[in-house]
């Protein structure tokens, strides 16, 4: 790796932490810079501008976590059922925002502060995101493994919303990411009620 390309790197991981932490608002270059063990005038040699930072770090986490859900998907092979290949997906996103992936983290956390110009450009590389989970939740309710009576785009956006909210109260304590990650996908998949009154 070039020393131009470490430093980049360096500053992009540092953005992808301190804007999980602080959120859009909170990102100082300066906190950004010493993180990356620079000093802030540097990162204008590698980004023109915060914005244009902050953009790079949103879309390196989509890819992320995009990545990593399909890879435990489609590790289960083609002869997964659509509901366990869709708790699969439930799980891996989970189980990645908790294990110290700052790049989701920080796009779950700062996607709704996004300048406007700035969340459609984000909004537009999320769709094969979006259209990875929407193909997922049809097939399960295609197969009848998953009710009809709910709208596939509701159940998707509902979802993706709960799921990614726990970056933002997850702390270390009774329950880790891995059993989080379990009852995520029980009250997603199943509810919680145990009958409709």
């Amino acid at each position: 790796m070039t020393q131009a390309a470490n430093g980049r790197t360096r500053i992009m991981d540092s953005a992808a932490k301190i804007l999980w932490q602080k959120g859009f608002a909170g990102a100082k270059l300066s906190d950004i810079a010493k993180g990356a063990g620079m000093l802030a005038p540097s990162i204008y040699y590698h980004f023109p501008s915060k914005d244009h930072l902050v953009e790079e770090v949103m879309m390196e986490g989509i890819y992320h976590n995009n990545r990593h859900i399909m890879a435990r998907v489609e590790g289960l092979g083609a002869g997964a059922s659509p509901i366990v290949r869709l708790r699969a997906a439930i799980v891996a996103h989970v189980d990645f925002l908790l294990t110290g992936d700052d790049y989701s983290s920080a796009v779950a956390r700062v996607f709704d502060d996004l300048p406007d110009e700035m969340r459609k450009r984000v909004l537009a590389a999320y769709s094969s995101f979006d259209n990875y989970w929407r193909d997922l939740i049809v097939a399960a309710q295609a197969d009848g493994s998953a009710t009809l009576a709910l709208d596939a785009t509701v159940v998707r956006k509902f979802l993706i919303a709960m799921l990614d909210s726990c970056s933002s109260w997850f702390r270390p304590g009774k329950l880790g990411p891995a059993q989080i990650a379990e009852q995520a996908a029980d009250l997603l998949l199943y509810g919680f009620a145990t009958k409709r009154p």
